[in-house]
């Protein structure tokens, strides 16, 4: 039981010790250059991915951008004005003859 004991303690201990760690260093810093304390990551998702609320590597919402297109406007119809046509008393319009008639 005390062996036990003693090794979960080690444990704790060791786990509060502070290590330099960086994610997925490439090579040693420089000399006078130094790096940042943080390294930012996508999360382990990759470039267009984020976790969701699971946890889960989910796709970025992808806004879809459509140019606007260029606004034709149709030339407004002719305005045709027909004058009446007068026939004498007794006489009417035949559009077929193009003439009036009895």
């Amino acid at each position: 039981m005390s062996k036990t004991l003693l090794s979960a303690a080690a444990f704790a201990v060791l786990s509060f010790a502070a290590f330099d760690a960086q994610a997925l260093p490439l090579a040693p810093a420089p000399a006078g250059v130094s790096a940042p304390d943080v390294i930012l990551v996508e999360g382990g998702c990759g470039p267009g991915f984020h976790r969701n609320e699971f946890g889960r590597c989910r796709p970025n919402e992808r806004v879809i951008v459509v140019p606007e297109a260029p606004v034709v406007v149709a030339p407004a119809p002719p305005v045709v004005v027909v004058e009446p046509r007068a026939c004498p008393l007794g006489f009417h319009w035949a559009p077929r003859f193009g003439r009036c008639i009895r």
